[in-house]
């Protein structure tokens, strides 16, 4: 699990004594590369959290006194030379001093500028950030080797390798076969190197999948070298460049293609999995009121959603339970239930608190009859 997805996961399950500021700034490099643009964009953000706060009545006069100081330290941090800008597209921010919480999250794909104050972290844009693995991809062929690795768009070449396994030539008889399993055993060699490569990067940056190019009879020598854990995270199909030359354009290209063809088998099987196991007894659901019971009673092992799915729900600030029902009181524990304006956002909440996957549907219009939400189950 990445940085985004654990910091989501943990604030997920922060359940807050007091509300949080969340703020999302929007780093497109055409719009806000330097200083003087992203502190206007700051600058808004602040003052529309300002004016909320003068707006809410109900907060008390401590949390009041403390979102103003917390603020003033969110406006004095993004405008120092303090926030990881580099290389980011989006930052997001999370503060409540009260609770003392003060995290960032570099995102690496755009993000709208926002600032939301709410019970709980706002964390229904990092899910996006979430959805964009980590590849490691190997070309591989008889003599070389090359790693890459990163989101798709961002792959970059990390090792290089050049073995010096011998080339076939025409000697015949015993001669001719013995260097013949000589090759053999050299790429053999050559490709045990390899995977040993890909192992440890996998040890160091723990991809989500690896994508393997190189010529048709090596791939699967190759791929059969490496070990039970990573062989689990190859892709099918192969990398359709030139091994050796392809330049890291041509890849990320290629692996474009491929990574959109990867995304849309695993949405059919998720959707294929759903729809056999809606039903008495089986394990999926599909629906708002009936996932939402599944969000509550933490049965839930995958969360299904379209990307326009929303709506409006109540939800119990102390122990997280929604309600579609308009509620006054949690019926868990008699809490004052609290009204959602984003059945979305509190529903990946939910889903992340219990160690749940969210998966965004966008291939296949199976969600449509459950208008926009479904869930594979645990139990």
């Amino acid at each position: 699990m990445d940085g985004v997805a654990q910091t989501a996961q943990r604030l997920a399950k922060h359940r807050p004594g007091h509300p949080v500021i969340s703020v999302y700034l929007d780093l497109d490099p055409e719009r806000f590369a330097t200083a003087p643009a992203r502190a206007v964009q700051i600058r808004s953000l602040i003052d529309e959290a300002a004016r909320d706060l003068d707006r809410d009545a109900g907060l008390s006069h401590a949390d009041r006194t403390a979102f103003r100081e917390d603020l003033r330290r969110l406006d004095a941090f993004l405008n120092s030379r303090e926030p990881p800008f580099q290389g980011s597209r989006a930052l997001a921010v999370f503060c409540s001093s009260r609770d003392g919480l003060f995290e960032t999250v570099q995102l690496r794909e755009p993000t709208p500028a926002r600032v939301v104050i709410e019970p709980t972290a706002y964390i229904e844009p990092l899910v996006g950030a979430m959805d964009e693995p980590r590849w490691c991809v190997a070309l591989v062929s008889r003599r070389s080797a090359r790693l890459l690795t990163g989101q798709v768009a961002e792959l970059r070449e990390r090792q290089r390798l050049e073995d010096d396994t011998p080339g076939q030539h025409d000697q015949g008889g015993w001669s001719q076969a013995n260097y013949e399993r000589s090759i053999e055993k050299d790429t053999d060699d050559h490709l045990r190197r390899v995977a040993e490569l890909v192992r440890r990067a996998w040890r160091a940056e723990r991809f989500d999948r690896l994508a393997i190019g190189g010529p048709q009879e090596i791939v699967p020598r190759f791929e059969a070298m490496l070990g039970d854990e990573v062989r689990a995270r190859v892709v099918p199909g192969r990398v359709e460049v030139d091994a050796g030359s392809a330049t890291e354009e041509q890849v990320r290209t290629a692996m474009t293609k491929l990574a959109a063809e990867n995304e849309k088998r695993i949405e059919r099987v998720a959707l294929d999995r759903l729809a056999a196991g809606i039903g008495s007894g089986g394990r999926a659901t599909g629906g708002p009121r009936e996932t939402i019971e599944a969000l509550n009673e933490r049965r839930v092992a995958t969360l299904l959603l379209e990307p326009a799915f929303d709506g409006h729900a109540a939800r119990c600030p102390s122990c997280g339970l929604l309600s579609l029902d308009g509620h006054d009181q949690c019926p868990a524990d008699g809490t004052h239930m609290e009204e959602v304006d984003h059945l979305r956002e509190a529903a990946v909440e939910a889903a992340l608190a219990q160690d749940a996957d969210v998966m965004n549907i966008r291939y296949f219009p199976d969600l449509g009859p459950f208008q926009g939400i479904g869930a594979l189950l645990r139990f």
